[in-house]
């Protein structure tokens, strides 16, 4: 399997698929003709691709690498971010091949001490009346999803270009169009300008070119993915965190002061493509310095000496540590970004998506999910626009999308809150006090349904300035700006950070 940045040629995409009968069964709508113009192919780059070609619209992707890349570990998939999978047939079955079965889940103190039994997904989710097919969340292993979207961007033809590094984004209001230029001097020009190519994206300087640039938030990841062999080898390894029973994939949450590890060991159904994948969220000292790259490692003795400020980590978690081959411990900083009510440039022909528009905090598990109904969303808008009408949809989506998203980030700071502020002085504590929340108006959300459904009053909100509320939110919540800075003021006081309606 692929670990943090490998890239995927033409055979690899072929292997994935063998055996599952894959053939052409997607249902396109006629053409739009609207050109999209998709700048970084990642989750969201890739999903915004597909989706406007499903619509009807002519896509190209520009890609700063020199290949298709398949890089990161793990990350958590929602349910509204699993559904437009059910349009590609194709998908479909592959997603069912890669995805964690039969997986149980266990809570610990960081000291390695249990907090209740492992509990089978299954049970959990059939306990709370949830259909086994729509569960609210599932791990999945990125290399894998990333490449099953890059093998149906292949099927489709869609053109992808890569080794170009865009370090300009543009506009013309008289001419209609929208475009970037390269490191390299080229240029090219569409209807429509997707930026989904990061935090870092340089279509701020067109549409917020004041301001709101990516803040360190004070926390940092070691993150790591390597052969399950090699951390089974260990047999105090094996004990904490080897397959349940000897067979089965197991997600634990070791929670600490301040910090918390997510450990993954993974199997696929046929029993393949086990990994043992880490990570642990800390508060970084001092100023920040670490940059957002799959290619910056660190050694383990580097992650213990982390680990030993905070006293009582458990000695299983330092042997997976150390199991861990070199090369393979990434230093992820977590940057983030205010809420940003606006990202479309003036003349709403450039769009930020994913992170481009709003960065997540891992705790929310739904950086991935947010970004996948962005590209769901905005391929929907430019379908009910049409060609003559796309800044009104590109300002459409933006409107129906912010306040959930802004929703979905404060969730990320709520359930940090949950999973490092616990006090383990006052005796056993109860699992579902220190679980990340995954509140029903986020899973149970259908992004091409609600854009379907409210496309036309939300659009004409835009022209005649009549009202339009979003109800893609949390049930009794009102809207209202928040900043990081003062949730972190909060934290500072000891005060719990407030969410007004219903988020369970």
């Amino acid at each position: 399997m692929a670990n943090f940045n490998e890239s995927i040629d033409h055979n690899t995409l072929e292997d994935i698929g063998n055996g599952l009968g894959l053939e052409h069964d997607v249902q396109c709508d006629p053409p739009s003709g609207i050109n999209v113009l998709i700048i970084g192919a990642g989750v969201g780059g890739l999903t915004a691709a597909l989706e406007c070609h499903r619509k009807g619209h002519s896509v190209r992707i520009w890609e700063r690498s020199e290949s298709a890349v398949a890089g990161g570990d793990m990350f958590t998939i929602g349910l509204s971010g699993r559904r437009f999978v059910n349009n590609y047939p194709e998908m479909v079955k592959e997603l069912d091949r890669i995805s964690v079965h039969n997986a149980f889940l266990q809570y610990r103190r960081h000291t390695g001490e249990a907090i209740g039994e492992a509990k089978p997904f299954a049970v959990m989710w059939a306990k709370a009346g949830i259909d086994p097919k729509n569960v609210p969340m599932v791990m999945q292993m990125r290399v894998l999803w990333h490449t099953m979207l890059w093998r149906q961007v292949e099927k489709f033809n869609i053109e992808v270009l890569f080794g170009k590094r865009v370090v300009e984004y543009f506009e013309d209001a008289e001419r209609g169009v929208a475009g970037v230029s390269t490191d390299q001097g080229e240029r090219t020009e569409a209807d429509v300008v997707l930026a989904a190519d990061g935090l870092n994206s340089s279509s701020q300087q067109l549409v917020m070119p004041n301001g709101n640039k990516g803040t360190r938030s004070g926390r940092s990841v070691f993150r790591s993915a390597y052969p399950l062999h090699l951390a089974m080898a260990n047999p105090l390894i094996k004990e904490y965190f080897g397959p349940k029973d000897g067979r089965f994939p197991i997600t634990q949450t070791w929670l600490g002061p301040d910090t918390h590890l997510v450990a993954l060991c993974y199997i696929d159904r046929e029993g393949k493509n086990d990994q043992m994948v880490w990570g642990i969220t800390y508060h970084e000292k001092g100023e920040q310095s670490t940059k957002e790259s799959w290619h910056q490692t660190v050694s383990s003795e580097d992650v213990l000496s982390i680990l030993d400020e905070t006293p009582g980590w458990g000695e299983p978690l330092k042997a997976m540590v150390e199991a861990t081959p070199p090369g393979h411990i990434v230093h992820w900083p977590l940057i983030f970004r205010n809420p940003q009510p606006v990202w479309h440039s003036p003349v709403a022909r450039v769009l930020q998506i994913g992170d481009a528009a709003h960065s997540f905090l891992p705790t929310s598990g739904n950086g991935a999910t947010q970004a996948i109904e962005d590209a769901v969303t905005i391929a929907e808008c430019l379908k009910q626009g049409g060609k003559d009408n796309i800044p009104t949809a590109i300002k459409t989506h933006n409107l129906l999308r912010f306040d959930r998203v802004s929703c979905g980030q404060r969730l990320g700071w709520a359930n940090a809150e949950r999973m490092h502020k616990t006090d383990f002085s006052k005796g056993p504590v109860d699992v579902s006090k220190v679980q990340s929340r995954v509140p029903k108006w986020l899973f149970q959300h259908d992004p091409e349904v609600y854009a379907v459904a409210n496309y036309a009053k939300a659009a004409a909100s835009i022209v005649d300035g009549t009202s339009f509320e979003n109800t893609n939110i949390p049930p009794g919540y009102v809207p209202a700006a928040w900043t990081m800075e003062e949730v972190l003021a909060r934290e500072a006081e000891g005060k719990s950070i407030e969410l007004s309606g219903d988020w369970s």
